[in-house]
């Protein structure tokens, strides 16, 4: 056969005979004998094959046909894969060798095959394809290609093939072999770009299944070059698949090429992808350094998208790399808290949410990320736990200079706050999620606590806390690690050991094993010399008293954390039984006596915990009740003869020359009462199947309490002061042992008589005996306090007294406080009027209980808890904080219109404390209770609770409303502006819960603009809140600009015009700018608000210059006209803020920090305008845009309006300080000379000062103008027409010196000093005789002004 014999002629070597045979072969029987080896197995197909291409290699000339359809059949072979691997391999191979030998025109026809497989959807093998890198080779390397009726270079023929190629649409399963067919192609970066873009293009045409095959093709195409192409177009259409399944509906059918792929496989194909891209970061560092290029390219724009689930998983993915872990994290950091800033400055500005509309919620997008996390992306689990823990480690609280503050439940809302909380929830959401990093993130947790001795750990314990009520299971087992902890728990603070102790306790009743542990260890510490070890251990002990509660007890009214026991696997040696709770229970109360026994700060821990353990564990009351009475019996004299009832003496103890208290007697007698009166109302609902015995005892000890404190009371009533060794005499100065002693002895009897008054009030139950008592007790308490006051106000007037005692805190609880001043305000019963009236009637007595109340209130405030041994409970105090409100509201809006002889007594009165309470109580609502706010306020208002949230607060406001309405309406004699300030300031807390975008805000906005137009207001702080309510609303709204505009006209009108010949026209938009309140209350304002519009505008400026150079290059006409309204929008704001800065610096401002604000405030404005001329500068520099007619206008208007006028404004400052030096020196030289030295001296601090902030602004005007005329060149539009180019002005010539100095060397000199100096404030003339000198100073004029000593005396002497 013939096969046979071409492969036999090429065996023997016969080349001759072989090219002549194969040269007669048609080409039909020629592929019909290779696709029969191939194919059929008629043998093996490559001797054929080399047989055939080495006889038509030897014949000349060669016949192109015959190579064309040899290749031709073979390529159509091969994409047919119906040959064997083995024998594919071997055919592409030889083909390859031989391509080299090709004639050009062959390879020509060879590529335009390939280009119609391409096209038709053929070449779907990728052996086939594996031949066209070689022929694009091959034709590089021809010099000269006839292509049709031209003829190119190979290389560009080359160009033209992979033009075609990427031209033609692909079939989706081609793309992945072409991809990988492309990595073998010699290209140049052009070429590059253009295949690459062509493969991201098809990305959504593929399955997912296929994607991270064709990202790792892409990856290794990367290689060569365009690494940001490769990873801006990956990680760009991961983030549109996020979008489509975040917006897509559960019941939506989506018409998507991904409609038949649910999320979990596209979250697995992205975690695939994101390993690719880990792998290749590692292999070539580049592709990582340019994924970090490209987000910090992004943050610089909109910092969500750095943040998108799929960024911020890659970037966790590569931070695990060590050479890029701390660069990531830190960048991740810092653009989670841009973010929080960014957020936090479009809520305030209604123009920036309309510029830039506000993006996803940052927290959304990060836990995304952790939720997507479960599907197999171990490799971004770690990157989560570092993060989480870097966002707290760096945005946690701080210690204020060194020490650490107590933990408070105050919740803040600043992104720093916000950042720490999101990485609370990074790690408690990942700990839920990733049990392989459960241990690890305990073990970071637990460190952490023990090594930040100096920083608070609050926000860990939170985090700890969370983690245990979310997995306690986890936990246990992990109890070698938590036993650990305890060893360190006397090395710890007592607030942060407390707060270890608390998020531990659930564990407690499920592990024997660790309960045990922690007693051990609070035993431990209760013996430790160091006092906060021994703090640690009460505290624990309390604790634990509080949460394991003996059975048969009242239900406690606080319910403890509860945890399911579903989800405990309890050690099944060591099983938990409930009953044994009160043998252990009875067993700590033993150890507690311990503490009765300690330091004064030991047992008053025990008291504040003791009677909360009662309220807790009711079954305890009998042991609590013994201790607290062998407590008191130390300190009580039986004798009712013997006055005072109390032994102060044993409270105190002496070391050497030092005196110190240790008995808490107040705290010791409160949790007295307090207890009795508990243990009262427990019998009163405890049912009747207790034991006899028990009861017996217990109502015996309750009996025998009650009759103490009824005796101590009556006595503490009779007795004076003398008989505590207490009078007017008496030394209560701090500097010696007999002041301090005196001190602690009146800080012990004022507390005891606060508790007494509380005891009887809540006892007595309104009765006439128990209201004489109360006051009786007072007027002894009132008769102390105002010794103490008296002694403090004189100590505090003579010097070397040493330190004065601060006024201690009240005893009185805010449940008793609440009770006293409801009775005293709101109380109608009949049966109670005779008594009621009685405390009424006594004016001190109700101040003195509107003091306490107002000290409870700032406490919560300040806190979130206030003093008092039962006031730990939130919502036990948002109760009564409402209840007080109620009060409050209540008494001032019935006594806001007093009668004839109220208006006498009104001074005398307790309304004005009424209204600073209702102030705090809606800060401590709007800050700690927002969720709450609606139905406390409806609770304060009296009114029904509404589903409406917003029509509630609403509903507030208009109450306020009204009230202030009433004041301003009234006589002027009547006006009380400190109550309309603090009408307008709960006014303006309420707003800020009002959503911006409801019609009642833009009412309230209405009513506080007419009051500021109609309402002619002389008080200056009412003034100042008025006006900065106005501009704070405003800005939500509506845009500011306009409304500075109008109040600066109105400034300028009230202050008259720098040049005195100038009438301005007394015309003003609001009545309330005077000329009292125009300067400093309203031009500061003014100045300040001006301030944060400039920072908005220059965030505005960044963000879109940031957007529009990371953008394509090919942009939609859609985006170049967004762009030219957002530039439209900038150019308008500035240009009104131009104009009223025309009124401003026009303005014949007072001397003094008005002036120094409105230099720093255009010295600003001129520096926002710079950026916006930057900013058209880098626009010419990429050519994608160009100078608008807005931008024209605002330039002319900035020539026209504003910087003639600053040089004048400077003149008018300098002589107007000045005159004010020379008047002040004048006014005192005369009388004394000390006096008129130290004006001197200030004058030359002000001086000196404006050498600094003068300069600062002649600088930013040249700067602009320099900035712009570089703008003008770039644009070839004149922008410099309507300007008017600046003269230095770092130094002023003394006229009067100079002439003086140059009639010295001759006649004729001073004839030519007389043409060059000007007469009155003269500068170097631009056209005077200086100009012949050297061109030096001409330089100098284009630098920044050096900060010059101004001397004093030249300055006045220019005047």
């Amino acid at each position: 056969m013939m096969d046979k014999k071409i492969i036999k002629l090429c065996e023997d070597g016969q080349s001759n005979e072989l090219a002549k045979t194969v040269q007669e072969i048609p080409n039909q029987e020629l592929t019909h004998m290779i696709e029969n080896r191939a194919v059929r197995g008629k043998g093996e197909v490559l001797p054929l094959l080399q047989a055939i291409l080495q006889g038509m290699s030897g014949t000349e000339p060669r016949d192109v046909k015959k190579y064309v359809s040899v290749y031709t059949h073979c390529i159509n072979l091969l994409e047919q894969n119906e040959m064997s691997n083995k024998d594919s391999s071997n055919v592409v191979g030889l083909l390859m060798l031989e391509a080299d030998e090709l004639p050009g025109k062959a390879l020509i026809e060879i590529s335009s095959l390939f280009i119609d497989l391409i096209k038709n959807g053929q070449a779907q093998c990728e052996k086939g394809l594996e031949l066209l890198p070689k022929i694009l080779s091959a034709l590089a390397n021809e010099e000269t290609v006839i292509y049709g009726d031209n003829s190119m270079s190979g290389t560009e023929y080359k160009g033209h093939v992979l033009n075609s190629l990427c031209s033609c649409r692909w079939n989706a399963q081609s793309v992945i072999h072409l991809a990988g067919m492309f990595k073998d192609v010699i290209m140049t970066l052009d070429e590059l770009k253009f295949v690459l873009e062509k493969i991201l293009r098809m990305m959504k045409e593929l399955e997912v299944a296929d994607l991270p095959a064709l990202v790792y093709q892409l990856l290794l195409l990367s290689s060569k070059g365009h690494h940001r192409l490769v990873i801006e177009g990956i990680t760009n259409f991961f983030i549109e698949q996020d979008k489509h399944f975040r917006d897509k509906s559960t019941n939506e059918v989506s018409e998507d090429l991904m409609e038949d792929d649910n999320e979990e496989t596209v979250r697995h194909t992205e975690g695939t992808v994101i390993l690719h891209v880990n792998f290749a970061s590692k292999l070539n560092s580049n592709l990582g350094k340019e994924f970090i290029k490209f987000l910090k390219g992004q943050q610089q724009g909109c910092a969500t998208q750095v943040l998108a689930p799929f960024n911020l998983a890659l970037a966790l993915s590569l931070s695990c790399i060590h050479r890029y872990e701390d660069q990531i994290l830190d960048f991740l950091k810092a653009t989670v808290l841009k973010s929080f800033k960014d957020s936090d400055k479009q809520d305030q500005s209604a123009w920036l949410r309309e510029l830039v509309p506000q993006s996803s919620h940052i927290e959304d997008l990060v836990l995304e990320t952790v939720q997507n996390s479960v599907y197999g992306w171990d490799h971004v689990i770690q990157g989560l736990v570092h993060l989480g823990f870097t966002l707290m480690d760096s945005f946690g609280p701080k210690a204020v200079f060194g020490r650490v503050e107590e933990i408070t439940s105050v919740p803040s809302h600043t992104p720093s706050h916000r950042a720490c909380k999101l990485g609370s929830k990074i790690l408690l959401n990942t700990f839920k999620a990733h049990e392989m990093v459960r241990v690890d993130i305990l073990e970071q947790i637990f460190n952490r606590v023990v090594t930040k001795a100096t920083s608070p750990v609050s926000h860990y314990l939170d985090l700890l806390s969370s983690t245990v009520m979310s997995a306690p299971q986890i936990l246990l087992e992990s109890t070698p690690k938590v036993r650990e902890m305890f060893d360190y728990l006397s090395f710890l603070t007592p607030s942060s050991a407390y707060g270890l102790l608390k998020a531990i306790q659930p564990l407690l009743k499920f592990s024997m094993s660790l309960k045990d542990s922690l007693i051990l260890v609070l035993r431990k510490a209760m013996f430790s010399r160091q006092l906060d070890s021994r703090k640690i251990g009460v505290n624990g002990f309390l604790m634990i008293l509080k949460h394991f509660r003996v059975l048969g007890g009242l239900q406690p009214s606080q319910a403890s954390q509860s945890v399911s026991s579903s989800q405990i696997q309890v050690d099944v040696h060591a099983r938990y039984n409930p009953s044994s709770n009160e043998a252990l229970c009875l067993e700590i109360v033993g150890n507690l006596r311990r503490s009765l026994t300690q330091q004064a700060d030991i047992r008053l821990i025990f008291y504040e915990g003791i009677y909360k353990v009662l309220c807790r564990n009711s079954r305890l009351q009998g042991p609590i009740l013994n201790i607290l009475l062998s407590q008191l019996k130390k300190y009580y004299e039986l004798s009712e003869d013997v006055n005072p009832p109390l032994k102060l003496d044993r409270c105190i103890c002496a070391q050497g020359d030092q005196v110190y208290l240790q008995e808490p007697l107040a705290h010791l007698l409160g949790c007295v009462q307090l207890s009795v009166l508990k243990v009262s109302d427990i019998r009163r609902q405890q049912t009747d199947d207790d034991d006899d015995d028990d009861d017996t005892h217990i109502l015996s000890v309750k009996s025998e309490l009650e009759d103490m404190l009824e005796s101590i009371t009556q006595r503490m009533i009779k007795s004076e002061m003398e008989d505590f060794e207490l009078d007017k005499a008496a030394d209560f100065s701090l500097g010696s042992s007999v002041g301090i002693k005196n001190n602690i002895f009146a800080i012990l009897v004022l507390g005891m008589y606060e508790v007494l008054m509380e005891y009887t009030f809540l006892k007595g139950q309104f009765s006439v005996n128990s209201t004489e008592e109360v006051l009786g007790l007072f007027e002894n308490y009132h008769k102390l306090g105002s010794v103490l006051k008296e002694k403090a106000t004189a100590a505090t007037g003579k010097k070397g007294k040493g330190p004065t005692s601060k006024p201690p805190r009240s005893m009185l609880s805010l449940d008793c406080v609440s009770a006293i001043l409801d009775a005293i305000i709101n109380d109608t019963a009949l049966s109670h009027q005779e008594s009621v009236q009685t405390l009424r009637d006594n004016m001190d007595f109700r101040k003195y209980v509107m003091g306490v109340a107002l000290q409870k209130i700032q406490q919560v405030q300040d806190k979130g808890v206030c003093d008092g041994l039962e006031a730990s409970d939130s919502n036990k105090i948002r109760h009564l904080i409402c209840s007080l409100g109620s009060t409050f509201l209540k008494h001032y809006s019935e006594n806001q219109k007093p009668s004839e002889e109220g208006k006498r007594s009104r001074s005398k009165g307790i309304y004005g404390q009424c209204l600073e309470g209702l102030v705090s109580i809606v800060t401590i609502l709007t800050q700690q209770h927002k969720e709450q706010l609606a139905s406390c306020l409806c609770d304060i208002l009296g009114a029904q609770a509404l589903d409406n949230h917003q029509e509630v607060i609403y509903s507030n406001i208009k109450k306020f409303q009204r009230l202030v309405m009433n004041l301003l309406s009234a006589e002027d004699d009547d006006h009380n502006w400190k109550e309309v300030t603090h009408l307008l300031t709960i006014i303006q807390l309420l707003c800020r819960e009002l959503k911006v975008s409801n019609t009642q805000f833009e009412k309230v906005l209405d009513w506080v603009q007419n009051i500021c137009t109609e309402q002619t207001i002389d008080d200056l702080s009412t003034c100042k809140l008025l006006f900065g309510m106005l501009l704070e609303m405003i800005q939500q709204r509506k845009s500011c600009p306009p409304y500075l505009r109008d109040i600066s006209q109105d400034i300028h009108s009230q202050l008259g015009d720098i040049d005195q010949e100038v009438e301005v026209e007394d015309r003003t938009h609001h009545a309330s700018i005077t000329a009292r309140t125009a300067a400093p209350t309203i031009l500061l304002l003014v100045l300040q608000q001006v301030e944060r519009e400039l920072d908005d505008t220059e965030w505005a400026i960044a963000r879109i210059k940031a957007e529009t150079l990371s953008a394509a290059p090919a942009d939609d006409t859609d985006d170049l006209t967004q762009r030219e309204g957002h530039e439209k929008s900038i150019c308008s704001r500035l240009g009104i803020l131009v104009t009223a800065f025309h009124e401003l610096i026009q303005s014949a401002m007072p001397v003094g920090v008005c002036v120094e604000a409105i230099i720093k405030q255009t010295t600003r404005l001129f520096g926002t305008l710079t950026l916006l001329v930057k900013y058209y500068l880098a626009m010419y520099a990429q050519k994608v845009h160009h100078v608008t007619a807005r931008f024209e206008k605002l330039i002319k208007l900035i020539g026209t309006h504003l910087t003639q006028h600053c040089y004048a404004m400077i003149t008018y400052i300098q002589t107007s300080e000045s005159e004010h030096i020379q008047h002040a020196v004048e006014k005192h030289g005369k009388k004394d000379k000390k006096k008129a030295s130290a004006a001197v001296q200030a004058g030359k601090a002000k001086v000196m000062k404006q050498s600094k902030t003068i300069p600062n602004l002649i600088f930013a005007i040249e700067s602009f103008e320099k900035y712009l005329i570089q703008l003008s060149k770039k644009s070839k539009i004149n922008l410099m027409e309507h300007i008017k180019i600046s003269t230095s002005r770092d130094f002023r010539i003394n006229t009067a010196a100079l002439q003086e100095v140059m009639a010295e060397p001759s006649d004729n000199e001073d004839n030519d000093s007389d043409g060059n100096v000007e007469e009155d404030n003269t500068v170097i003339s631009d056209d005077g005789s200086k100009q012949s000198e050297s061109e030096e100073e001409e330089d100098e004029e284009n630098q920044e002004p050096v900060n010059k000593q101004l001397c004093l005396d030249k300055t006045v002497a220019t005047q």
